[in-house]
């Protein structure tokens, strides 16, 4: 020994790993303690992409994808004043398609399914997340009152209802259920 100390950095948080997912309507994993510049916390979030089923690392391209939808997530929860940290998960498969699951105090996960998000398009995917920042929104502001409809309600100052009808349709397909549209609020 030198008897000079090593100063030990930190790991770097790599958005190749996923732990898990669970709850509300379309999100789960472990989260990051960061948030996007211009919110009221300094800070960015990572993604993370699950590499626990039939694949052993995670493609360039599902990690550009999860960088792509945290950078829109971080966008939208920023336009919707929403202080607390939401970290987007690509999983292999989950039984919702895709949620929203508050993981501790000021932190959320949104976990989408990897095979899902290859049948939207760009204003599908703006309305999937808008839809979720809205249960997110909800529970921030009115716990109470959680409800697909007051979901949507937030969802529509953030894209239109035709890209959320679309969603929901591709939901219900992919889900191998059928709803209907009595979640939208009345224009």
């Amino acid at each position: 020994m030198t008897g000079r100390t090593r100063r030990s950095t930190p790991p770097q948080r790599h958005p190749a790993y996923v732990a898990g997912f669970v709850v509300l309507l379309w999100s789960a994993g472990p989260s990051a303690s960061e948030e996007p510049k211009g919110s009221s916390h300094a800070a960015a979030t990572t993604p993370r992409v699950d590499t626990s089923a039939s694949r052993t690392t995670a493609s360039d391209a599902a990690i550009g994808l999860a960088n792509r939808l945290q950078v829109l997530v971080d966008d939208f929860r920023v336009r919707l004043s929403i202080p607390d940290v939401v970290v987007v998960s690509i999983i292999a498969r989950n039984a919702l398609v895709v949620s929203v699951e508050r993981i501790n105090d000021g932190q959320f996960a949104l976990s989408v399914e990897d095979g899902f998000l290859n049948t939207l398009n760009d204003d599908e995917l703006n309305a999937v997340v808008a839809h979720e920042l809205g249960h997110v929104w909800i529970f921030t502001h009115h716990p109470y009152l959680q409800t697909e409809e007051s979901a949507n309600r937030i969802a529509l100052r953030l894209v239109s209802r035709d890209s959320l009808e679309r969603v929901y349709d591709k939901v219900w397909t992919r889900a191998g259920t059928r709803g209907h549209l009595a979640y939208f609020p009345v224009e």
